[in-house]
């Protein structure tokens, strides 16, 4: 386990960029007490409510989603996963 947080909180989860150029770096990025997981899949709960959040000036992601929710960031045979319930 590489991050387990029981209290709902806010998560920030958007489209990796940089995964475009490089496919072996991860597609998904997930932002939680301000540090950044990079992950390869991630599984969100039914019911677990999110919002959007447009950031235009921004140069890495001009959006992304924010949820609020428990998180777990983890190691799934080769693959960093994460799950929001």
């Amino acid at each position: 386990m590489i991050l387990t947080n029981h209290n709902r909180e806010r998560i920030i989860f958007h489209f990796n960029k940089g995964f475009l150029q490089d496919p072996t770096i991860p597609m998904w990025v997930l932002k939680h007490k301000g540090e950044t997981y990079y992950v390869d899949h991630v599984d969100i709960d039914p019911g677990v409510g999110f919002s959007t959040k447009e950031t235009p000036e921004n140069p890495h992601t001009k959006g992304s989603i924010m949820i609020k929710g428990k998180i777990e960031i983890y190691k799934k045979e080769n693959l960093t996963c994460g799950r929001i319930f």
